[in-house]
């Protein structure tokens, strides 16, 4: 089609819109060859050794190179199917961004704008805040749907800067993953230490801070145990991270008890992904994806939960 002259046809700039749905064919076009050559690679007919990435034929247990006991086919066939659900081109911590903000525009919506500065309690608890004696009657689900919940405009943006720009930066250097199932982990160790520090006070905690602060832990420990001069660099740039956001929490009276419990999950994880990146230990890919997926669907299950739980009779909002 002459998209040129349509558009000229239209009052608009031809040669402008021509040119735009070029580069969004070219675009397709790479999307589906990703598609095809990532297809090619689910059925590939061989197994690949975890430990020294050598070929192994589909009806061999172990490997010939290192005699090192290797999986189904069916099963590695699997988890490459899987690792086509996350592409290149979606980053988590973009759609880590976009779920914050989202939810922080649900509970705008649903309680008022009045929110952007001071949110009510009560609409904090309906959204998901983690309020301790509640978790312990047995909303479970606090423990994730806390994380993606914030106490206003200026908190939102604190930590949604801080993750854009940490962020980034480790799913480079880990994978998307790894990277989501460390932020979990560590969203899940801040809300844990809060419970249980915290005992059956009446509190309301909200915020990725405890996030925030694992993945701070994370690329600090990994880059200690990684030593040189750039790892000593990168340590010294999360040290400082941590120093300032645990000097700014204690000066606004904010919960440093979840930065701690996340920031030790971060140190721990950081220490882990160190030694299996040097090799010093297992390579944990399989683990990592079924990790990850696992992660995932339990942070949507969560957010179900907690929709059921506030769904009455009729459907309204309890």
């Amino acid at each position: 089609m002459d998209w040129k002259n349509f558009f000229n046809r239209l009052g608009l700039n031809g040669t402008a819109w021509q040119w735009r749905i070029i580069r969004w064919q070219n675009v397709w076009e790479q999307r589906k060859a990703r598609w095809r050559s990532g297809r090619q690679h689910v059925v590939y007919q061989h197994k690949v050794c975890s430990h020294c990435g050598a070929l192994v034929d589909r009806g061999d247990s172990h490997c010939m190179r290192c005699g090192t006991a290797v999986g189904s086919w069916r099963g590695q066939a699997l988890m490459r199917a899987m690792g086509l659900v996350l592409p290149a081109w979606c980053p988590l911590t973009a759609l880590l961004l976009v779920a914050n903000l989202a939810w922080f525009t649900l509970t705008l919506l649903l309680y008022g704008l009045h929110g952007l500065i001071a949110p009510e309690p009560l609409a904090l608890m309906q959204m998901g805040a983690l309020v301790p004696p509640l978790f312990w009657a047995g909303d479970y689900w606090q423990l994730i749907t806390y994380g993606y919940q914030h106490g206003g405009l200026l908190h939102i943006l604190f930590n949604l800067l801080t993750l854009s720009q940490v962020g980034p930066f480790l799913e480079r250097e880990f994978g998307g993953r790894r990277f989501f199932s460390a932020y979990t982990l560590a969203l899940l160790g801040g809300g844990l230490a809060d419970v249980f520090v915290r005992g059956h006070a009446l509190t309301t905690i909200v915020g990725a801070s405890g996030a925030l602060f694992g993945l701070i832990g994370l690329g600090l420990a990994y880059a200690h145990f990684r030593g040189g001069v750039l790892g000593h660099e990168q340590r010294n740039f999360f040290l400082k991270w941590a120093l300032y956001g645990f000097l700014f929490g204690y000066m606004i009276g904010a919960d440093n008890v979840a930065h701690a419990g996340g920031f030790v999950v971060g140190l721990a994880l950081g220490w882990l992904l160190e030694r299996e990146q040097r090799g010093r230990g297992l390579r944990l890919d399989a683990l990592w994806t079924v990790l990850a997926y696992a992660l995932a669907v339990l942070t949507l299950a969560a957010f179900l939960w907690l929709g059921l739980q506030r769904l009455g009779v009729g459907g309204q909002v309890i």
